[in-house]
């Protein structure tokens, strides 16, 4: 009996499961990763990141995770609609970085696909002599 109840909860688990993923947001990003090649310490890199809501319902962005402090999002405050395009804006300070460098930001959203992992990477030089 217990294993009749335990495929019947089983069943019933991954019916919900399939029928959230039928009517759910989902973030397509156009590129996930970038490479800013040289730019010498102390500069300011900014890139950008376009997605679209591919889903049927309005995407949230709720938050990001960074690395560091040297690299910040600009937050999305309203939602995504289906169908909508929005590009997030990263900065990237160079301040006391050297050689390569190799980021990774966390979107953290409602999407089904959530976390979603965007990169950069490039060279820090050296500072320019004045």
């Amino acid at each position: 009996m217990n294993r009749y109840k335990l495929r019947i909860t089983f069943s019933f688990l991954l019916s919900c499961f399939y029928a959230c993923q039928l009517h759910a947001q989902e973030i397509k990003f156009k590129e996930t990763k970038h490479n800013f090649g040289f730019v010498h310490e102390g500069d300011t890199v900014k890139l950008s990141y376009q997605f679209k809501n591919v889903g049927d319902k309005p995407l949230i962005v709720s938050d990001y995770d960074v690395e560091c402090g040297c690299t910040v999002m600009e937050k999305v405050t309203a939602p995504i609609q289906p169908g909508e395009s929005y590009t997030i804006k990263v900065t990237f300070d160079t301040h006391q970085k050297y050689d390569r460098q190799d980021r990774t930001i966390k979107i953290i959203s409602n999407a089904i696909n959530s976390p979603t992992e965007l990169r950069f990477k490039g060279v820090v030089l050296k500072p320019k002599k004045k």
